[in-house]
């Protein structure tokens, strides 16, 4: 489904392994870790690297390492081995022949945004083993230095058609990184926002095959939304909501797209009873409505509004999606995906 960042020293091993165990119950199934922090003692790295790589092999995950040459100043391939890690991303500062030399006993992950076909072909020239090879984005800790959306969708479409896995990362929304805690996605317009609106945006228009989260956790409400994900529905915030039988439902859009509105293609034929009008307001982005008696036919007829409508005393606005979730408004529109709704009047933490 996706991988998880755990900091060799910026969470005890109690706390990152409670963690794992939680995201791997839910369908996560790669681990990122990085030995080249400058503000980390490599001496303080070699037994948690152990116990997290005792996990992910007990688990069946991967555990992908950030290394350079400098790592191997006081980490030896071997240590690596014996400790779990299973994949080595690169970024920079090693050869050609030494990259192509490790594809044949490591999985090898590239840095994404600076591989271009001369590399490529070089590698294949020495022999490199393709089906050991991968390539990743960075992470940007500094606002400012994110991504591109068009450049970084470009590369993934070139880097696959080549035969490339590709990975990125996406900010988390609990225990932030430090030292800057401003989140850690590869692209700028992800940072502060919904992890899982990211992680949807670039499963399905990003051209990114593994999406893994940057920072330390999520959100109670955030692994909700992941939680429901992997049962295969969308879950939705809601505030202000009102009484309504639609809450209970998981509904579906109808094949036939409107512009304006989502419609729910179950709501209406589910519901039996009177619907008296109620809350007849004017309907902006994210109102969440409920024809009533006045509609005649379409009584019941339940509606995500996608672009702002007038009040009309026929249609009862029952609720709003909380603004953090409007970014999956469209993929729903298009998906065809199923989504339910909870109550979350405010952050949770």
């Amino acid at each position: 489904m996706g991988g998880v960042l755990v900091s060799l020293t910026e969470q005890s091993i109690e706390e990152s392994l409670a963690y794992l165990t939680l995201m791997r119950q839910h369908g996560f199934d790669t681990i990122f870790t990085s030995l080249q922090i400058p503000e980390e003692d490599p001496d303080n790295l070699l037994e948690p690297l152990k116990e997290i790589g005792g996990f992910a092999a007990e688990h069946h995950m991967m555990l992908m390492v950030d290394v350079s040459p400098r790592t191997f100043e006081n980490f030896s391939l071997v240590q690596l081995k014996q400790c779990g890690v299973t994949g080595l991303r690169i970024d920079n500062g090693m050869e050609n022949a030494e990259v192509a030399e490790l594809t044949r006993d490591w999985q090898v992950s590239l840095n994404a945004s600076t591989i271009d076909q001369f590399f490529l072909d070089d590698l294949k020239r020495l022999g490199a083993d393709f089906s050991a090879l991968e390539a990743w984005h960075n992470y940007y800790p500094r606002p400012e230095t994110g991504l591109e959306w068009n450049t970084f969708k470009a590369q993934n479409e070139w880097l696959r058609s080549q035969g490339l896995k590709v990975g990125a990362f996406i900010p988390g929304d609990g225990s932030l990184r430090g030292p800057l805690y401003e989140g850690l996605p590869t692209l700028e317009q992800h940072r502060h926002q919904s992890p899982f609106a990211n992680y949807l945006e670039l499963q399905y228009q990003g051209d990114v095959d593994l999406v893994v989260i940057g920072d330390l956790s999520v959100s109670d409400w955030t692994m909700q939304q992941f939680i429901s994900w992997n049962e295969g529905v969308v879950l939705l915030g809601v505030r202000d909501q009102r009484p309504s039988h639609v809450w209970d439902e998981i509904h579906h859009n109808r094949p036939d797209i409107a512009r304006d509105v989502i419609r729910s293609e179950d709501a209406r034929r589910h519901f039996k009873g009177e619907i008296e009008p109620a809350h007849c307001v004017e309907r902006p982005l994210g109102a969440l409505t409920l024809d009533n008696d006045k509609y005649k036919r379409y009584k019941g007829e339940f509606q995500i509004v996608l672009n702002p409508l007038p009040r009309d005393e026929r249609v009862n606005v029952i609720g709003y999606v909380t603004e953090e979730d409007f970014p999956l408004l469209p993929f729903l529109q298009k998906s065809g995906h199923p989504f339910r709704f909870l109550a979350r009047e405010h952050h949770q933490a």
